[in-house]
């Protein structure tokens, strides 16, 4: 092989590990151990920031590549989120809870061919239309996560269908998510999601079911308002004196 083209296992790696935890995530939630299913699909998340990262620190952006983490975002965020949403609590109620796991699945690759296209386009980094797919597993996740603390079935089943419902309508929506990094510069967002990473890893040594949720909801929090915000400021006329 040729050294030069080495530099592209790096990224291959995380987005293979990323897919790894997928995969055995499936596995874990057909042994109905729900909450390692829900914990792997948060690793995979990290590895999935990871593979983004080192293709663009290394230069290693490849057709392949990019194909590669698609499929594996597909399984991992797209497939195994709506099956673990469905297995864990959503059977409870029965048509419903499968029809909207199996919405969320067909948001998610939506949302993927949608993004995918576009990179074909262009290259430069620009805010993501619409939720991130790995931000909307890890809603579902951290759900799964704060239930097996509480058991409060009725009340997550309740909350929990919501969710799933709404992550999979701001998928395919138009709401912008800035990136965490422009190119190989960390975004003033950035900082501020990567230091709140931190806190939350620290905190969630003790208080790992409370601190996921919380993240998430920020982030998909923070999207949604920006977008009201520069939709209320498009509009606002302009005062000249």
């Amino acid at each position: 092989m040729n050294t030069k083209n080495l530099k592209y296992l790096v990224p291959n790696f995380f987005t293979a590990l990323s897919l790894i935890l997928g995969l055995s995530a499936l596995h874990l939630i057909n042994l109905n151990n729900y909450y390692l299913a829900a914990w792997l699909i948060g690793f995979a998340m990290m590895c999935d920031f990871l593979d983004g990262k080192f293709a663009r620190m290394l230069n290693a952006q490849s057709k392949f590549g990019a194909q590669f983490d698609t499929l594996s975002d597909f399984v991992t965020f797209g497939v195994t989120p709506g099956f673990l949403a469905y297995s864990s609590l959503l059977n409870e109620i029965n048509f419903v809870g499968a029809a909207v796991s199996i919405f969320y699945v067909f948001c998610g690759g939506y949302r993927l061919v949608r993004f995918t296209l576009k990179n074909n386009i262009t290259s430069k980094k620009e805010p993501f239309i619409g939720l991130p797919i790995p931000a909307a597993a890890g809603m579902i996740a951290s759900f799964i996560i704060f239930n097996s603390y509480f058991h409060e079935a009725k009340i997550i089943i309740d909350l929990l269908i919501i969710s799933t419902f709404l992550v999979s309508i701001l998928m395919i929506s138009k709401i912008e998510y800035l990136p965490l990094e422009k190119g190989k510069k960390l975004s003033k967002e950035s900082i501020f999601f990567i230091s709140l990473a931190i806190i939350s890893i620290v905190l969630a040594i003790e208080f790992s079911y409370f601190i996921f949720i919380i993240w998430m909801l920020i982030y998909i929090l923070y999207g949604v308002l920006r977008q009201i915000f520069l939709t209320f400021k498009k509009h606002t006329p302009k005062i000249t004196e």
